[in-house]
């Protein structure tokens, strides 16, 4: 018989409630597997318990659906301050799963080297911390290197995974370590391998993921141990209760408790962030292993710390580079480069000119005894040019000469000086005085004296010609011809002698003051 409003068969519920009790069944081992791991369970809670009374806190992180995890350890009902949830939403934040913000991208971030280490970078851990990482396989790059990173700062590290599915996963690491290679205690969920737990008839894969409910009952079996060994040491934890318990003031202040009491511990994690360590420069060890230097120990044993080996290479010519050496500090020069090489071998202390580098890179069998080099012949130094100060040459303004003014077309004045000398390395002529007396002296121009204007006697009456009959109808030019050909045409105004010589005197100058100023480089004005 068939439902109309069920599409299940009604007539097969056996097949139903079987799948229904292989999934709790399962469940039970999985409550199993954890009883099995109490005393792994209570040395985890130890490490959490002496961090909480030291004052620092548990660092929890996980990525993709381990961040349930880290959750369930704080902040909910029945949990109390002392854990630092970390819980980047790049990485879990998939609830859109296709998309931005999706499964695929935050799949990909899993997987992404140095993220985890910019993520701590963000803490100021100490050693006192302890942290708590969570990853079903064990086999993501970010999980591995938060451990890792916890590890390299002196964090102890407890991880929880699923065995037989780490086991059957293969890690993203180029050298194939899991997050179990990095944890100093190590809990197992329980889940199977693929964290699928029913096999449906019919359905080629199965279903059912335990790694969760494993996970979420490892993680109350710590949270309960550690409140235990809180109130155990005098110090009780301050539990986020419900006000079903307690009534809403005192749920109230519970929370507002627990939360002050996480921001103080927060603030600690960040108190010195970014601050480089101080350490002393005696605490700090020497790259090359050798001690310090001391005045106190003599100048001819500190070459002697090499041991014998060096002593032989060097033969018997330690005494010699000894002599050497007490020359040079008396301030005696060794005209010898075999001395300065011995100095050099010596230790490498000696001065820096007595060093040879190539004999401090050879052995002691291919040394040899070199003739002392001719000293090189040092080029001299090019002449220094004499430079030449112009303004001690220059003349007294008294004693130069008037600038000769020319007259342009436009009738503006402007001043010529004389340009000379000679060129100097950039091409470009000096700027330099002359002497009076090296100057060209210029014949004197002959002053042309005014001729006076003779004003002409007044002209004699003339007798008047009567206008002929068609002048009003005479135009300007006919007229002008009648009155001088009848001479009554009026007489030119009286013109000074050489007058027509000056003109072309003044338009030579201004054909003289342009043509200058084209050759100054097109500094003069263009008509």
């Amino acid at each position: 018989m068939m439902n109309l409003w069920h599409p299940l068969p009604v007539g097969l519920p056996d097949r139903v409630h079987s799948v229904i009790a292989d999934y709790l069944d399962q469940c039970r081992s999985l409550l199993d597997a954890a009883a099995a791991q109490e005393e792994t369970i209570a040395e985890a809670a130890s490490l959490f318990a002496e961090t909480i009374l030291a004052g620092r806190m548990v660092h929890c992180f996980g990525s993709g659906h381990s961040r349930i995890l880290v959750e369930e350890m704080w902040p909910r009902y029945g949990s109390f301050p002392g854990f630092n949830p970390i819980v980047e939403l790049s990485l879990s934040f998939h609830n859109l799963v296709v998309g931005a913000n999706g499964q695929r991208q935050a799949m990909f971030l899993e997987n992404v080297h140095g993220l985890a280490a910019r993520i701590l970078r963000n803490y100021d851990l100490s050693p006192k911390d302890t942290a708590l990482v969570a990853s079903s396989s064990g086999c993501n790059l970010v999980p591995i290197e938060m451990a890792e990173e916890f590890k390299r700062r002196g964090v102890k590290v407890v991880a929880i995974i699923s065995k037989a599915h780490s086991e059957a996963s293969r890690s993203q690491r180029r050298d194939g370590r899991k997050l179990q290679d990095f944890a100093d205690i190590v809990l197992d969920t329980g889940a199977p391998a693929g964290d699928a737990m029913i096999e449906v008839p019919g359905l080629e894969t199965p279903v059912g993921p335990g790694s969760t409910i494993g996970g979420c009952m490892l993680i109350n079996a710590i949270k309960v141990e550690v409140a235990a060994l809180l109130t155990e040491a005098g110090k009780p934890p301050t539990v986020l209760t419900a006000p079903a318990l307690v009534g809403n003031e005192k749920a109230s202040q519970l929370f507002e408790s627990a939360y002050d009491e996480h921001a103080r511990r927060l603030s600690k994690l960040y108190a010195h962030i970014g601050e480089a360590p101080t350490e002393s420069p005696a605490a700090r060890p020497r790259r090359d292993g050798r001690p310090e230097r001391s005045e106190d120990r003599p100048r001819e044993d500190r070459g002697q710390d090499r041991g014998p080996e060096r002593g032989r290479n060097d033969g018997g010519r330690n005494d010699s580079g000894r002599e050497e050496r007490a020359r040079n500090d008396r301030g005696e020069r060794s005209g010898s480069r075999e001395s300065g090489r011995e100095s050099g071998r010596d230790g490498g202390r000696g001065r820096v000119s007595e060093r040879d580098p190539r004999g401090a890179r050879e052995s002691g069998e291919s040394r040899e005894i070199r003739e002392p080099r001719e000293p090189r012949e040092v080029p001299q130094a090019a002449p220094v040019r004499e430079v030449r100060d112009v303004r001690s040459e220059r003349p007294e303004r008294a004693e130069r000469e008037p600038r000769e003014e020319y007259r342009s077309r436009s009738g503006e004045r402007s001043e010529r000086s004389d340009r000379g000398g000679d060129r100097s390395e950039g091409g470009r002529p000096p700027r330099r005085m002359e002497e009076p007396s090296e100057r060209p002296q210029r014949a004197p121009q002959p002053q042309v004296e005014p001729t006076p204007v003779v004003e002409s006697p007044a002209p004699s009456a003339q007798v008047e010609v009567p206008k002929p009959a068609n002048w009003d109808r005479m135009d300007d030019i006919e007229r002008r011809l009648w009155l001088r050909e009848n001479g009554q045409a009026p007489a030119p105004a009286p013109r000074a002698e050489g007058g027509e010589r000056r003109g072309r005197e003044d338009r030579g100058r201004d054909d003289r003051g342009r043509d200058s100023g084209n050759r100054r480089g097109g500094r003069g004005r263009r008509h």
